[in-house]
């Protein structure tokens, strides 16, 4: 379907961007903070195929996240995804222990000024940065340790932080940590052979907050799943093939999504290809799992976009339409309301302000408008990644995903928007600010998303 379309997003939408702790804070050992098992591996990698950088600099957002305020202030946006990093919070890994005052101080600040400018906090608990001690000490998310251990960060997370923040998203895409930290080896800490379940560290954080934090803080936990979408090459769609790319995005998304949003328990297509390699569930952890979402958060980018290249067969093809996917999710888990966490695409380092990403940022605002408006898929929020250019994992600062450009060789750091980021201006300049927190919906007048799309898509 090809036509233009030309509306406005609906009331209480919530409009962002987002941005990783390890990807941007840099300051790795300064103020307290205990290194990560990404700090670990690029030091150690450092120079070899797998790491070309270090981000021990990276964009500087612990010293300079007050430019990155202005910067969301310029997009107009309505929520700032960010993440707390568990090694700045806790060096050794243990919330049982003093926490960091600098960390605390430093978030706490952070949180606070975003309010102050009406800017809506989505807070990750974890977004791949684990701390190295935990790594050393148990083997990462391979030992059962750290679900207690994940439980006890997040329940002072959200005692420390939560009368503030109303969303929370507990990890992010661990698929990827999953396949790439402990299956190839490509991304930290670097293990191959074998899968590392977090689900169940997953779900004791979100039924902590339930029982505990909930009922006086009022806010909403998910996590955020990672996949690629893959269809049928025009003219081959047979019944083999659609079951084959069905099972595609089952061994990915429905990973981790068909324990939570599904019966308790992997896809059977998955535990017939690959059971002896996942953890296993006892009756009693799938109870525990199912329904620990208040909505459903969605990655879906690069990362996981060219992993999916490499999971395909003859006949079909990846493709980075984010209506498709959307619309999936849909029909398979009982349209539930849905996040879209990261979205977004890369350009060439080499590329300065004129980035291409802002082609695709506007094509993939409009799948997301079709999907909501033609599908019916009930999406509430949609973060363009990422605020700023940072340290892409193991790509290093050969791409930039940021919507603001950053010079590396510079110490300053300075934040110079790229059409990408005019574009998001153009578009969130018209919102006027939801008066309630958590996504819910708002007055019709007052939370009219003004984002108007005009485009052939």
């Amino acid at each position: 379907l090809n036509s233009f379309l030309h509306d406005t997003f609906p009331s209480g939408f919530l409009w962002g961007t987002g941005t990783s702790a390890f990807q941007t804070e840099g300051a790795w050992d300064q103020e307290g903070k205990g290194p990560s098992i990404w700090d670990h591996f690029t030091h150690s990698t450092v120079g070899t195929d797998l790491a070309t950088e270090t981000a021990n600099v990276a964009s500087d957002s612990y010293t300079r996240w007050e430019e990155d305020v202005e910067a969301l202030e310029y997009l107009g946006v309505i929520s700032y995804s960010f993440s707390l990093s568990w090694p700045r919070l806790f060096p050794d890994g243990d919330a049982k222990n003093q926490a960091n005052p600098a960390a605390v101080e430093h978030y706490s600040r952070l949180i606070e000024k975003l309010l102050e400018k009406k800017i809506e906090p989505i807070v990750t608990l974890h977004h791949w940065d684990l701390p190295q001690v935990l790594q050393e000490h148990y083997g990462g998310w391979r030992n059962d340790t750290l679900v207690g251990l994940f439980e006890e960060y997040a329940a002072f997370c959200f005692h420390t932080f939560g009368s503030r923040v109303k969303i929370w998203l507990t990890m992010h895409n661990p698929y990827l940590v999953a396949v790439q930290g402990y299956g190839t080896g490509v991304h930290a800490p670097g293990e191959t052979g074998g899968a590392a379940g977090s689900l169940i560290a997953h779900a004791k954080a979100w039924h902590t907050y339930n029982t505990h934090f909930r009922p006086t803080q009022r806010g909403q936990v998910s996590i955020v799943l990672g996949t690629h979408w893959v269809e049928p090459q025009r003219g081959k769609s047979t019944v083999d093939n659609i079951e084959f790319c069905q099972q595609s995005i089952e061994a990915v998304l429905g990973w981790f999504a068909n324990p939570i949003f599904g019966d308790g328990d992997y896809p059977p297509s998955l535990k017939i290809k690959h059971g002896a390699l996942l953890p296993s569930f006892s009756p009693e952890e799938k109870l525990w799992v199912q329904k620990t979402t208040d909505f459903f958060a969605l990655s879906f980018g690069p990362n996981n976009f060219r992993l999916g290249r490499g999971l395909v067969q003859y006949g079909q093809t990846v493709s980075p339409d984010l209506r498709r996917i959307l619309g999936w999710i849909k029909l398979e888990y009982g349209d539930p309301r849905v996040m879209v966490a990261e979205g977004g695409w890369f350009s060439e380092s080499s590329v300065g302000r004129e980035d291409t990403v802002a082609i695709y940022l506007m094509k993939s605002l409009c799948f997301s408008f079709k999907a909501m408006k033609l599908d019916g898929v009930n999406v509430f929020s949609y973060s363009a990644w990422s605020l700023v250019d940072g340290f892409e994992w193991n790509y290093g600062f050969t791409v930039r995903r940021g919507l603001f450009y950053i010079d590396f060789s510079q110490l300053n750091r300075t934040r110079t928007p790229k059409t990408s980021a005019h574009t998001c201006h153009l578009c969130h300049h018209h919102q006027k600010k939801p008066k309630s927190q958590g996504g819910e919906q708002n007055n019709q007048e007052e939370g009219k998303s003004h984002c108007v799309l005009m485009s052939a898509c």
